[in-house]
């Protein structure tokens, strides 16, 4: 009855207004009451109660200074010899600063040197007052930053901190993961007091980790802790020499033996387990995600070549995990320097005896092929013959067996992402793969391997296209039957991957091909999604609806209002998420919190007060079920879509679904943020088509919040990927709508700091310590930097060019640090590309960059690098374009370049691309080039062989001469004419 009696108080007071309500005598014997009750308390449950309730009066009393008493009573009790009143100062205190945090940094120097002296006098590291200092460090984590005394205060405990944890490790394993959480708080609210101690920081996580006899939950949360260290301060852990003894410890742990051999996960998910292996893997992902290629792989090369060599199985799968998890964040390095290599060990693989090998060898194929497209299709001989035989072995298996063979989910995984991306290359073995598919769809077969055949035939589908028609009929008699029974929760998931792959073969089949389902594939969507309280399904249903979308265009206009009437009751849903409140009985550290069963009962106080408003202080945080955050990404995902495909007809649902889309930019999950980026960037360029003074408002309006919030996300976001995000959103804004996207107030200069803050590691997702150069970028960082790069260029073409010359010249220093030498291959390539693309934006205004630019691109022509070379001879081909008259005099020195650099020029992309030099000279002025001779070696090096982009100008340059009647055209008119006749079926080839 005390414990509820007190945490109804604080519920009541919790806000200022109720408190200041009472009168002042009650207010005051309130007061009187509460300290002494908490000394005298003998209950501890009941005593966190209490000392919440003084931690919400606090909160309200401490602006006036209206009860000093209590700041009085903690210094008593904390200066106390006696251990227990000492522990129930910091207890209080603790308790006190999770209530309302911001309120004391006023008081943050006495705080800071009550805590430091507490902390310095304690005879034993684990008591219960060193935890109860930790926790109010954590409560006070956010206030740290600006301020100097609590820097120093924070530096001088946080070697204490560790002490406390080796010594709880072994005494209270729970209690230490919790004093850890201090760390992940820090580097969230107040990363400058890391980097000091840093590699003590990561020495004392190695040496939990590698303790087996410690609880797993904390050996777990030790190496979580490296990896947040490893998304945020990689620079730190390089400049520190710890990528080497990090990269042994999480090898070690991934070669564990598994629990079982033939189903072993290797990333934790919603429904697996997180165990040290999992969690390891987890961490070696974040560093390759983090860390420069070069400063990482050639720490795993010393442990993947003798793990592949010995005979040690658990050893061999961590190698070929590790090397599935580098195929994302180190895919160029990889690219450049071992696909070759490591899919040969791969192939191995996917042939050992051990499942244990043979699962990691699959998952690394599966991952090459998601990741390192399109090389990897090269080696199709090689690989569909194996993956083939396990599809046979596999139907043999299920007609001898009758039940799921081993390692078919990893078989499947890797067959469906290398088939996926093969396209014509799939063909020769499209007849083996859809007998095998078909005959593994048997009726009899097992469910889950019924649902991995239908997925892999959407995989086969995305790759043939219209080349599938020969199976379409079969097919969908496939699929029906699992359309239109009904189904128990064993089998659902069959109904939703017949649904996703109904709307694959929409896409792909072919319009014709799909039209006589169009109908009916409506119907049924629309009556699955009316019946059903499966998110999976109505999933898969909006992306079915979006597919269809691709092909109707606006034919889907009588359905629209059923359809979009769903898509925004998922958009607003608040499904699935969990608000998990603050435990009142757990919130203390070690002696005051809850005690037997009976007293940690749920507080049931929902109707006492009726104040919603409250609720939010309350609230802890909130959890949302993956298939409800699924379901609503989809759901913006296929709004956007339809908004694309559809045009005219969803103009009267286009600013509802801009409002709502917009609410979730708020949303907890990082996906759907992106997914509502991406939606609103679709609506913005809607509303730019639609010719009318009320669209033009539209557009104005939506653009004023949406060009402010893509910059705000993309200077303040930590997730990567979302940050991409906003700078795609700009570059598209840019690129569609064009001007009217840099006419509202203050957005010209909001994209240009964008792109100036991203190109100088200032935006909030960059790791900025240690920031002396480009160097210790990690791929992830690199192409942060290419899609402003991207920004740029557009901005260019949508401002005066008088207005981007000023903001280049801004840039073109950053543009030209990235070429020094010593730079590596992908930085040159982007800084060429980038300024070879911003030349157009300069237009007339060119001719005052010849001077800064012509040395550069005439250097890197020269570069080892194709790719660096091709980007040289776009931009030399532009500057040409763009000078104009200022380039007339090197017209000699550029084509002598030129006709040198064509000889030994072995490359494709820039052999184009000098074809492209060629042409841009004879549009600007031919009469200054040597026809006779210079024209017959440029009707040689056509057709484009991989450029196709530079037919443009190639054309543009054999009109100039046609219409003028030039003589050197005549002999080449057959030659052009086939050129000319190729080009128009060339799928590739732009349509201008």
């Amino acid at each position: 009855i005390r414990q509820y009696a007190a945490v109804l108080l604080r519920k009541r007071y919790t806000k200022g207004k109720n408190w200041s309500k009472l009168p002042a005598p009650i207010r005051a014997q309130v007061k009187s009451i509460l300290l002494p009750g908490l000394v005298n308390e003998p209950e501890k449950i009941v005593k966190n109660a209490i000392a919440q309730l003084i931690g919400v009066i606090v909160k309200h009393e401490l602006l006036h200074n209206t009860w000093p008493e209590v700041f009085q009573f903690i210094q008593q009790l904390v200066a106390s010899e006696n251990i227990n009143e000492k522990e129930l100062g910091m207890f209080t205190l603790a308790t006190m600063t999770g209530m309302a945090p911001e309120i004391y940094l006023a008081h943050a120097p006495s705080l800071m040197s009550l805590l430091g002296n507490t902390y310095n006098s304690l005879q034993d590291p684990a008591s219960p007052v060193a935890c109860y200092i930790i926790q109010t460090m954590y409560h006070l984590a956010p206030l740290v930053v600006g301020n100097q005394v609590m820097v120093n205060a924070y530096n001088q405990m946080i070697p204490m901190t560790m002490t406390t944890i080796q010594a709880l490790a072994t005494a209270n394993h729970e209690k230490a993961a919790e004093a850890m959480e201090l760390f992940d708080e820090l580097i969230d609210e107040a990363a400058t007091v890391i980097p000091p101690h840093l590699r003590n920081l990561i020495q004392m996580c190695l040496t939990i980790t590698r303790n087996k006899s410690l609880d797993d939950d904390l050996r777990i949360k030790a190496i979580a802790l490296i990896g947040n260290l490893a998304r945020t301060k990689s620079k730190s852990i390089v400049k520190n020499k710890m990528v080497e003894p990090i990269v042994d410890t999480l090898f070690e742990l991934m070669s564990s033996p598994p629990d079982d051999e033939n189903d072993e996960s290797y990333f934790s998910g919603e429904n697996e387990e997180n165990t040290p292996v999992t969690c390891a893997a987890q961490t070696l992902d974040l560093l390759s995600l983090n860390l420069k290629p070069e400063k990482l792989v050639p720490h795993l090369l010393k442990h993947i070549e003798p793990g592949l060599q010995g005979n040690d199985i658990c050893a061999k799968k961590a190698s070929y995990l590790t090397m599935a998890i580098l195929a994302e964040g180190c895919a160029e390095y990889i690219r450049s320097k071992y696909l070759e290599s490591f899919l040969r060990c791969i192939c191995q693989g996917i042939t050992d005896q051990s499942p244990v090998v043979r699962n990691a060898a699959l998952f690394a194929l599966g991952q090459f092929s998601e990741h390192l497209q399109p090389e990897i299709s090269q080696y199709s001989q090689e690989l569909l013959p194996v993956l083939f035989e396990y599809l046979g072995q596999m139907c043999l298996h299920l007609k001898q067996e009758g039940k799921e063979p081993p390692s078919v989910d990893r078989m499947f995984y890797a067959l469906e992402t290398f088939c996926e991306n093969l396209n014509d290359a799939l063909l020769p073995y499209l007849p083996t793969l859809m007998e095998r598919l078909f005959e593994t769809l048997a009726s009899d077969s097992p469910v889950h391997v019924r649902e991995l055949a239908i997925s892999a035939i959407a995989a086969a589908a995305n790759a043939s296209k219209e080349h599938m028609v020969p199976y379409f009929q079969r097919i969908i008699a496939v699929l029906d039957v699992y359309l239109t029974n009904t189904h128990t929760d064993e089998t659902m998931c069959l109904q939703v991957q017949a649904v996703d792959t109904l709307g694959v073969l929409a896409r792909t089949i072919g319009e014709e091909n799909f039209a006589p389902l169009v109908e009916k594939s409506l119907d049924l969507g629309i009556k699955l999604i009316t019946t059903t309280d499966e998110p999976d399904l109505r999933k898969a249903v909006y992306g079915l609806f979006a597919s269809i979308a691709t092909i109707t265009k606006t034919g889907m206009a009588p359905v629209l209002p059923q359809i979009l009437n769903h898509i925004f009751n998922s958009i607003r849903s608040s499904d699935g998420i969990v608000p998990h409140y603050k435990d009142d009985e757990n919130t203390a550290l070690p002696v005051y919190e809850g005690g037997s069963d009976e007293n940690d009962e749920e507080e049931d106080i929902e109707n006492t007060d009726n104040e919603d408003d409250e609720e939010d202080d309350e609230v802890a945080g909130y959890s949302v079920s993956n298939a409800y955050v699924e379901e609503k990404e989809e759901a913006v995902l296929a709004l956007r879509e339809i908004a694309l495909h559809t045009g005219e007809a969803f103009l009267p649902y286009l600013e509802k679904s801009f409002e709502e889309t917009f609410k979730l930019l708020t949303y907890p999950q990082e996906e759907i943020k992106k997914a509502a980026i991406d939606a609103l960037t679709q609506f913005c360029i809607n509303f730019s088509k639609i010719n009318s003074p009320e669209g033009k408002d539209a557009l104005m309006k939506a653009l004023s919040v949406h060009v402010p919030r893509l910059s705000e996300t993309i200077r303040l976001e930590e997730d990567p990927p979302l940050v991409v995000s906003g700078l795609e959103g700009l570059a598209e804004l840019l690129k569609e709508v064009k001007g009217d996207v840099v006419s509202g107030e203050g957005h010209k200069d909001a994209i240009m700091n964008c792109i100036l803050e991203v190109f100088t590691g200032k935006i909030q997702c960059q790791d900025q310590d240690e920031n002396d150069g480009d160097d210790d970028e990690a791929e992830q960082d690199e192409y942060i930097i290419e899609c402003a790069g991207d920004v740029l260029s557009y901005f260019g073409k949508a401002i005066p060019a008088e207005e981007f010359a000023a903001y280049f010249q801004k840039v073109l220093p950053h543009l030209k640090e990235r070429l020094k030498d010593g730079k590596s291959e992908s930085q040159r390539s982007f800084a060429v590309g980038t300024i070879s693309e911003c030349i157009s934006g300069l237009r007339h205004t060119t001719s005052a960059f010849v001077s800064q630019l012509l040395p550069i691109l005439k250097k890197r022509i020269n570069d080892p690098n194709p790719e660096v070379r091709n980007n040289a001879y776009y931009g030399l081909g532009e500057l040409v374009l763009y000078g104009n008259e200022s380039l007339y005099n090197q017209y000699n020195e550029i084509l002598s370049l030129l006709s040198h650099a064509l000889q030994r020029e072995e490359h494709a992309g820039p052999r184009d691309n000098m074809t492209g030099v060629i042409a841009r000279l004879i549009i600007t002025n031919y009469s200054l080039v040597d026809l006779e001779r210079v024209f017959p070696v440029f009707v040689q090096q056509l057709p484009l062989k991989q450029d196709h982009e530079e037919y443009l100008a190639v054309f543009r340059s054999i009109l100039t001469l046609y219409r003028v009647g030039h003589e050197v055209i005549k002999s080449h008119i057959q030659a052009l004419l086939k050129v000319a006749i190729s080009v128009l079926h060339e799928k590739t080839v732009p349509n201008e």
